[in-house]
């Protein structure tokens, strides 16, 4: 007997319907086979940093560690967990940067913050960047018994591992307690911590020196020296050259170093030209440096010998600078 076509007719568009299901889920897997995972590590010396932002981007050829936005938009950016790491899942094939960018959270410095990995399909990417932990210091800068709310604070280091992520970030002085921070101080280095605060017509500085051997915090303070006025003297500079001619206007620096190198006071007065004798005001008193030449793009150069003077409290000085023009 032949079989009704119109009863044959549902069980076709049944298997027929089962066949394209069959093949879309086999596509869709294989699809998903094609996606890459990209698994980034952030590690400090060892310890996985939680919190740290991961940005994958596609390669644009240049340095990774150059990326910006500017650059290539970012195929995504995700946070580190409590374990350290960043997975970028169904990733396309491809090359990418992968980058924490220079601004690591807390006193942490980065070290290797950014590469770049060819994802492959179906294929896993293991990525590890790294951190080093900085120092802190947190300091007071007082004159006498009061803030010294008006100093600057900086600081360097001579031999800390070079990177061109930003250390030794120092914040503003506090105008009410005098109070200061440095962080992301780097570790086995010698730190240079340097404070100056305008004074008068020149600024009074404050340094001290110091070697870092341990991500701790350190208790540091600057003691600028308080003047009264009868402390104070001041100096009349004029400027004269050998022969008749008349030199054009310069520079005079005035230096102060005590002798126990606790502080220093410096001031630069234009000195010269048509401006006759310069009186400088506000010095504190003792034995000062002076150095002076010509101002830059001067139609005629000069310098003149550097010389030592005294300052005394109450007193004003007089001082004539004697040049010899460049022929």
């Amino acid at each position: 007997m032949v079989p009704n076509s119109r009863r044959l007719r549902p069980r076709i568009l049944l298997a027929l319907a089962a066949v394209s299901a069959s093949f879309w889920v086999v596509a869709f897997a294989q699809a998903e086979d094609k996606a890459a995972t990209v698994d980034v590590l952030v590690s400090g010396q060892g310890v996985p940093v939680a919190g740290v932002k991961v940005t994958l981007a596609p390669d644009n050829g240049g340095t990774p560690e150059n990326w910006s936005v500017a650059v290539s938009k970012p195929l995504g950016e995700l946070t580190t967990d409590a374990t350290g790491h960043a997975v970028f899942p169904n990733v396309p094939p491809a090359k990418y940067f992968v980058t924490t960018g220079c601004l690591a959270p807390g006193n942490w410095i980065s070290g290797s913050y950014a590469t770049r990995v060819e994802t492959l399909p179906g294929h896993a990417s293991s990525i590890t960047l790294t951190l080093r932990k900085g120092a802190m210091i947190r300091g007071k800068a007082l004159q006498g018994t009061a803030p010294a709310g008006h100093a600057v604070v900086t600081a360097n280091s001579a031999d800390g591992l070079l990177t061109p992520c930003p250390m030794l970030n120092s914040s503003n002085v506090d105008s009410t307690t005098g109070g200061f921070t440095v962080s992301k101080v780097p570790v086995n280095a010698t730190i240079a911590l340097k404070a100056e605060m305008p004074m008068g017509e020149g600024d009074l500085g404050v340094w001290r020196e110091f070697h870092v051997d341990k991500p701790e915090t350190l208790d540091v303070a600057f003691q600028f020296p308080a003047f009264e006025a009868r402390d104070l003297g001041s100096i009349v500079v004029d400027l004269t050259a050998d022969g008749t001619a008349k030199p054009d206007s310069g520079v005079a620096m005035l230096m102060q170093t005590k002798d126990d190198n606790s502080w220093r006071y410096t001031a630069n007065a234009s000195v010269g030209g048509t401006m006759g004798p310069t009186k400088i005001t506000g010095l504190p008193a003792g034995h000062y440096q002076i150095r002076s030449n010509a101002m830059p793009g001067s139609s005629k150069w000069w310098t003149a010998a550097i010389d030592t003077l005294n300052i005394l409290p109450g007193k004003t000085a007089t001082y004539t600078i004697k040049v010899k023009l460049s022929q």
